[in-house]
C-alpha cells in the first residue's frame, strides 16, 4: 500500500529526461542534458537528488544523498577523473554518504563545522529513516542509520570550483539551514540550489532565521530570476522566475499578511502555490 508521500510519484518531470543505466536498484539516475547528471531516490520520503556535474577534467558531486545505497560506487560508474564532493548544507538526507569518499568540501560555518565534528544525534536519524519512510515499492529493506565521520575540508563563500572550462561559485543562502549555500554558474545560467528552494513544502528549522531567508530570496530573486534552477528534492527543474513567487510569499509572511497554522510546535504558512513549515 503506497505512504501518503507517494501519492504524486512517479513524477512526471523524469520523462523528460533520459535514465541511465548503473548497478543499484536504489537509485534512479537522469541524463539533464549539458554534462549533469540527478541521483534522485525516490523510494525514502525526501525524495532527496544529488548532482554530477561534469568539466573537462574535474566533476562535482553536489551533495552525497541519505546514505542508503553506494553513492561512491554510483559515482565511479559515471565519471573516472578528478571528483570534488560538496555539501549544499549539514542536514542528515544530504551528507549521509560522505564517510565513502576521500574527502569532503564543506562551507566555513559553525553549523556545518559542528556537524562534520559531532555527528547527527541518533534521535534524529530515528526519526527521519524509521521504516514508514521507506516506499513500499523499495528495492532495499529497511535498515537503522547512523552518523559516520568523514575527512573534510572548508572553502568560503564566493569561492569558485574550476571544472575545466566550467566554473562554479559559492553564494551563501541561509534560510532553510543556517549553513545553506548555492553553486553558480553565470556562463550557463544555472543555480543548484540545494535547500533554500525546491519544489515542495519549504522549511526554516532555526527559530529565528526567517528574517535572513527574506533576505536571501530578495536577493536571488533579483539576480537569478532569469537562471535555470536545479533543486535537490522532487524534481530537479524549475524556472528562476519562481525565485520572484517565493520571494513575494515569503515578504507576506513577514508582513503577517498569510495566516498560519500550528503543526505540533511548528508554524505552517500556506497559499495557492507554496508552502512554509517554520520554527
Amino acid at each position: 500500500m503506497k505512504r501518503s508521500w507517494e501519492k504524486d510519484l512517479p513524477r512526471k518531470q523524469y520523462q523528460m529526461f533520459k535514465k541511465i543505466e548503473q548497478s543499484q536498484p536504489w537509485f534512479e539516475v537522469y541524463d539533464l542534458g549539458n554534462q549533469i547528471y540527478a541521483i534522485y531516490e525516490p523510494y525514502q520520503f525526501q525524495e532527496v537528488i544529488s548532482y554530477v556535474i561534469m568539466g573537462e577534467e574535474k566533476a562535482i558531486l553536489w551533495d552525497t544523498g541519505n546514505g542508503i545505497g553506494n553513492m561512491k560506487q554510483l559515482v565511479n560508474e559515471l565519471w573516472n577523473k578528478e571528483l570534488i564532493v560538496i555539501n549544499s548544507h549539514s542536514h542528515f538526507d544530504h551528507i549521509g554518504s560522505n564517510y565513502q569518499f576521500d574527502k569532503v568540501y564543506v562551507f566555513n560555518h559553525p553549523t556545518m563545522i559542528h556537524i562534520m565534528e559531532h555527528g547527527i544525534e541518533q534521535e534524529v536519524l530515528d526519526q527521519n529513516y524509521g521504516p514508514e519512510t521507506y516506499s513500499y515499492q523499495s528495492p532495499i529493506a529497511y535498515q537503522p542509520m547512523s552518523y559516520r565521520r568523514c575527512v573534510y575540508e572548508t572553502f568560503n563563500e564566493d569561492v569558485e570550483f574550476d571544472l575545466g572550462r566550467r566554473r562554479f561559485k559559492v553564494i551563501y543562502t541561509p534560510g532553510h539551514s543556517a549553513d545553506s549555500i548555492m553553486l553558480v554558474n553565470d556562463e550557463e545560467k544555472l543555480l543548484f540550489t540545494g535547500d533554500t528552494y525546491y519544489p515542495a513544502q519549504l522549511y526554516c528549522f532555526t527559530e529565528g532565521l526567517f528574517d535572513d531567508y527574506v533576505k536571501t530570496m530578495d536577493s536571488l530573486a533579483s539576480k537569478y530570476s532569469e537562471y535555470t534552477l536545479v533543486t535537490s528534492h522532487n524534481e530537479p527543474i524549475r524556472n528562476g522566475n519562481t525565485l520572484i513567487e517565493v520571494a513575494n510569499f515569503f515578504k507576506k509572511i513577514q508582513n503577517d499578511e498569510i495566516a498560519y497554522k500550528l503543526v505540533g510546535n511548528l508554524k505552517e504558512y500556506e497559499d495557492e502555490e507554496f508552502n512554509l513549515l517554520m520554527k
